[in-house]
């Protein structure tokens, strides 16, 4: 998206674009998916650094800082924050090294009757929005069942779809499961102008059935 953007801005030629992920490959569960984005990234002239956790920025020196010392010069930094709980869940006790454990398929904590989801919890998922949404689908009927007095227990998937940007008005999806098998895998749906429309449904949807509005 920024390549094009910059594209159309008529300043391509003179941007460098680099994207740094902690990871080796930027979808791990679907070597599939990663493949497909190291080959967009080739064709656009965008720079991949693997495995490289951020520290911190030195924005007189303009570098970003890693945690194994090295740095890289910047002039705009787009990041996303560091997660964690906040800070009155951290105060209350339960959490371990800023998160709340719980058990991935129930979502239970260390407390019985108290369940967690979502950025404070370490579920099993990454920290996205249809892994949370997921986790709240399987908790709500054992929440459900513990209103009513019966034993029922939801189990919590571990699946979710998202959506990838590849540009020129297409979109891929990569459908991942984290916790079914022995290790989380992923499968690739190749970038079309259909999953453009799909997307767009996807978060129609979600705002009308959470806001009550569609825009």
């Amino acid at each position: 998206m920024l390549h094009d953007h910059l594209q159309r801005a008529g300043v391509r030629d003179a941007c460098e674009v680099t994207l740094v992920l902690p990871f080796m490959t930027p979808v791990p569960p679907s070597p599939d998916t990663s493949a497909a984005l190291l080959e967009a990234f080739a064709e656009r002239g965008i720079g991949f650094v693997p495995s490289k956790k951020v520290l911190g920025l030195d924005r007189d020196r303009g570098v970003i800082r890693f945690e194994d010392g090295e740095e890289l010069p910047y002039d705009l930094f787009l990041g996303v924050p560091r997660h964690r709980a906040p800070q009155v869940v951290r105060d209350s006790g339960i959490c371990v090294d800023g998160y709340v454990p719980v058990d991935p398929h129930t979502l239970a904590t260390s407390i019985d009757g108290v369940y967690a989801i979502g950025d404070v919890a370490t579920q099993g998922t990454p920290k996205a929005g249809v892994f949370s949404e997921g986790a709240a689908r399987g908790l709500a009927p054992t929440l459900i069942a513990r209103v009513r007095g019966t034993d029922d227990t939801g189990v919590h998937a571990g699946q979710g779809s998202c959506y990838i940007e590849f540009g020129a008005g297409r979109i891929g999806r990569v459908d991942v499961d984290f916790l079914s098998g022995p290790k989380p895998f992923g499968t690739f749906v190749e970038p079309s102008e259909e999953l453009r429309y799909l997307k767009e449904q996807f978060g129609t949807h979600r705002r009308a059935r959470w806001f009550g509005r569609t825009a």
